[in-house]
């Protein structure tokens, strides 16, 4: 009875917060926009839950909502096999009107196939500074792509990833383009290298990964929030 009562005024909560009342709808909307770590490649069986954009709706709670844009195999670049320029996926996260951005595109943009340093960046650049133009003129959090290795002895990353570019010119490409367009970046690379075991591929994550990971972009926002309200 008590765990009942407690399920409908946190159903109640939720939909105060969304407007379903007649009110405002006043939850802090989060757009995730980026490739297959965004989507929850890894725990795909359990995405729902256990992707990064998820778990990050788990811990902030009924105030925010969190919005899952991942493309499995996006790039940022134009002249990669898939952009996520191009994709519906890019579309709907621009109609999101968000408050807040977080973008995280890059490893896929290393395979072999795909890499271009030129392309990359201006890629990069271009979708940072689309989501800054939104009306909603949402905080954008630009984060560089976690740790890569390559598993079973290899010398390259599984798909075709260059795990030498992505800990490497990959990380100075992000950060030149945060700081030209001036948005925060949260570093996921530093965060994740040495935890192999949190991986399922060498690439992508397990529900602990993600949990991390989560955990990382929480910190951010709640910093943020602070520092916000002191002003």
């Amino acid at each position: 009875m008590v765990v009942l009562l407690v399920a409908i005024v946190l159903l109640f909560v939720v939909l105060f917060n969304s407007g379903m009342f007649g009110g405002k709808d006043t939850r802090v909307r989060i757009t995730c926009a980026g490739d297959s770590l965004t989507y929850g490649s890894g725990v795909l069986k359990t995405r729902e839950i256990d992707s990064y954009p998820s778990q990050l709706q788990t811990k902030l709670g009924t105030g925010y909502l969190v919005s899952n844009y991942g493309l499995r195999n996006a790039t940022a670049s134009a002249s990669g096999d898939l952009p996520y320029v191009e994709s519906e996926q890019y579309k709907e996260s621009l109609k999101s009107n968000p408050d807040i951005v977080i973008l995280m595109l890059g490893t896929n943009d290393t395979k072999t196939f795909n890499w271009n340093q030129e392309d990359y960046r201006e890629g990069l650049l271009n979708l940072v500074k689309s989501y800054q133009n939104l009306d909603s003129k949402p905080v954008v959090y630009l984060m560089r792509s976690p740790y890569c290795f390559p598993i079973d002895n290899n010398i390259q990353a599984e798909y075709g990833v260059q795990n030498d570019i992505v800990n490497g010119e990959l990380g100075d490409i992000i950060s030149s383009v945060a700081e030209e367009a001036g948005v925060n970046l949260i570093d996921l690379n530093a965060v994740t290298v040495g935890k192999e075991k949190l991986y399922t591929d060498g690439i992508h994550f397990t529900a602990a990964g993600y949990d991390l990971i989560s955990d990382t972009v929480y910190d951010f926002i709640k910093k943020a929030v602070k520092e916000e309200n002191k002003k």
